[in-house]
């Protein structure tokens, strides 16, 4: 009995020390390298990436296009010059789209994968409404892209390219499945302590969030189809709205992405513009005027006046039709740290005054906002006859926007008075709608893109050639210049003209 118990304990203390040779000799691997990646990384990096994509390259081409921004500086023909006359080439587009699909899809698909097989359906609810959103706004970029194969990595060298008409409906039956995900009575582990984007320490309070962002995500794309199917527009929109679905509420229920003011963890604008670009970005002349004709209140929370020094912008074309009058600086939306205190004042002509301050590093990235919703409502109500009251949401989108702004509440009230009366024909209603809905959307990516190609509003004047690169003004964006010379599933477009399936109007 004694020699068999030594025995085993001598067997055993050799078991702990040599568990196998296999192991014993596995030297290389590292038990720090996380070979599997948890949710709880793969989330996070996720809505990370959304929020740079938000502030980055697509934001800053579709609002120079939409003449938000002016891309002038001391260098002249600078990169954000060419965006805004429509020079936007293949090899400008790579790496945002190598961020969408090797970075963001690729995060979110897996995210799909690993929870579907654990048992935690609440994380893939999440993981199916970014992926949705990412999706949207790649189609309403591009058109046609990558779905049913874009994001199969192992087993697929070259993805076919979908029909955006046919992706848009699969992303809606994604958005559904997901809202059954987040409403799975049990998930074994849950997403709200691990997200960039509607974080909280309870997931109660966390899903309700994510499931008004589904189904204001649904409206916004039924809204896209307002001119090639407005029929189906209003059966979807009435359907979707007499379902009882929950829609953003309130100005907290904004989809954003929060930065920090630290090294490295600055919204993108703060880094490009206190970096190498430094002075290259002014408000455009045609949103600064849209603003003074009405006064509008938000000017000194978007802009602040810059000192002009005239000789420095000299032999610049497009700088004599279309920055600002004022030459004014743009001012981080929802004021982070480093331009949180706005001197600046409104002068009697309208121009304004105070010291140059550029996006604050903590300014969030602006995706789709409550101020929004309720302009849909709005359009969809004038157009559609969808259930509300057109001025009462087109008034309450304003509200929104204003309050998210930082705007007093008398001056709210005041413009109100001025301007919160819908009048004149139907088309006249609608331009005052998506004006108003693009003054709120400053800085979204891509959406007062989206407004104007399927609407014509806001009445941009495109930039004539041959300053511009196009007769008109772009349509869609280039295909990247690696993935057209790799994958053998596309050709290049002939031009930036060419349009995504919901744009129709003349």
């Amino acid at each position: 009995m004694k020699y068999t118990r030594l025995l085993s304990i001598a067997l055993l203390s050799a078991g702990l020390i040599f568990p196998s040779c296999e192991s014993f000799f596995d030297i290389n691997d590292d038990p720090n390298n996380i070979k599997v990646a948890r949710p709880s990384e793969i989330l996070p990096s996720a809505t990370t990436n959304i929020g740079f994509m938000g502030s980055s390259d697509l934001m800053r081409y579709s609002n120079l296009i939409m003449q938000q921004f002016s891309g002038h500086g001391p260098v002249l023909n600078n990169t954000f010059t060419n965006y805004e006359r429509y020079s936007i080439s293949d090899s400008d587009v790579n790496n945002t789209w190598n961020s969408i699909f090797a970075g963001i899809l690729a995060d979110l698909e897996q995210l799909i994968v690993i929870t579907s097989e654990n048992g935690s359906p609440h994380y893939t609810g999440v993981a199916k409404i970014l992926k949705a959103y990412t999706y949207q706004v790649t189609v309403d970029a591009w058109g046609d892209v990558p779905y049913t194969e874009g994001l199969k990595f192992a087993e697929v060298k070259y993805p076919k390219y979908d029909n955006d008409a046919d992706i848009y409906p699969l992303l809606i039956k994604l958005l559904d499945e997901a809202i059954v995900d987040l409403n799975a009575p049990t998930s074994a582990l849950e997403p709200n302590n691990f997200s960039t984007i509607y974080a909280s320490s309870s997931w109660a309070a966390s899903k309700v969030k994510w499931e008004r962002l589904a189904n204001t995500l649904k409206l916004r794309m039924f809204l896209h189809y307002s001119e090639v199917d407005p029929a189906f527009a209003t059966q979807q929109i009435n359907a979707l709205i007499n379902s009882g679905a929950e829609f953003m509420q309130s100005n907290d229920d904004n989809f954003q992405m929060k930065f920090l003011n630290l090294p490295q963890r600055q919204n993108p604008m703060a880094s490009i513009e206190g970096g190498q670009f430094r002075n290259q970005f002014f408000p455009n002349r045609f949103i600064v005027n849209l603003m003074n004709e009405k006064a509008d209140p938000r000017r000194s929370a978007y802009f602040v006046a810059f000192p002009y020094n005239s000789d420095s912008y000299k032999g610049s074309t497009i700088l004599e039709s279309t920055p600002s009058t004022q030459y004014s600086r743009l001012h981080s939306y929802l004021k982070g740290t480093a331009s949180a205190v706005n001197t600046a004042g409104i002068k009697p002509d309208g121009s304004l005054e105070g010291t140059a301050i550029t996006y604050g590093g903590d300014s969030p990235s602006r995706l789709l906002l409550f101020s929004e919703y309720n302009f849909m409502r709005a359009e969809a109500a004038l157009r559609f006859g969808t259930p509300g009251d057109a001025e009462t949401f087109f008034k309450e989108g304003i509200k929104a926007s204003m309050s998210d702004a930082g705007v007093p509440q008398a001056a709210i009230t005041d413009y109100l008075a001025a301007h919160g009366t819908l009048s004149g024909s139907q088309d006249n209603k609608l331009e005052q709608i998506i004006n108003e809905k693009y003054i709120a959307n400053f800085g979204v990516v891509m959406e007062n893109w989206t407004d104007w190609r399927r609407t014509g509003y806001p009445a941009i004047t495109p930039i004539p050639t041959p300053i511009a690169v196009w007769d008109g003004v772009a349509r869609s964006l280039f295909y990247p210049f690696n993935e057209v010379s790799s994958n053998p599933n596309i050709e290049q477009k002939s031009s930036l003209l060419e349009r995504v399936f919901w744009d129709t109007r003349q």
